[in-house]
């Protein structure tokens, strides 16, 4: 009986101390400049140089996002990241949520360019380069 008790309670314990916080990749943390989107029905391409607006987006290690376009901050929320069945190879992967984007879920890569592609399927994919 006692060791019946140990158990239940060592089960316990250990459903107690896991977390549903999620902790954002380093890789992700940090400040990126935008490069590159393109998609949409119409499969529009869009830089910098076409729409003459710079846009930063910086993650944040206690789980914050911001946006910034020429300069002037245009999101602040919390984000967090999520295992999701991508629409694209259907495999399990990373994806980054926040509440204040018109899409809510974006698959990510971030291995030295961080690749956003919206999870609809006439999104954008857009690419970005870290700022050192």
């Amino acid at each position: 009986m006692n060791k019946f008790f140990l158990l239940v309670i060592s089960f316990v314990l250990v459903l107690t101390s896991c977390s549903d916080e999620t902790i954002p990749p380093k890789d992700l943390i940090g400040n990126w400049n935008w490069i590159i989107s393109s998609g949409g029905i119409a499969g529009t391409t869009y830089t910098p140089e076409i729409t003459g607006e710079t846009i930063v987006l910086e993650f944040t290690s206690d789980s914050m996002y911001k946006q910034y376009r020429n300069d002037s901050l245009i999101a602040n929320c919390e984000f967090s990241i999520i295992q999701s069945e991508s629409i694209y190879n259907h495999e399990i992967t990373n994806m980054i949520e926040c509440d204040c984007s018109l899409i809510r879920s974006f698959s990510f890569n971030a291995d030295g360019n961080l690749i956003l592609a919206d999870e609809v399927y006439d999104g954008f994919i857009s690419q970005y380069e870290r700022i050192e």
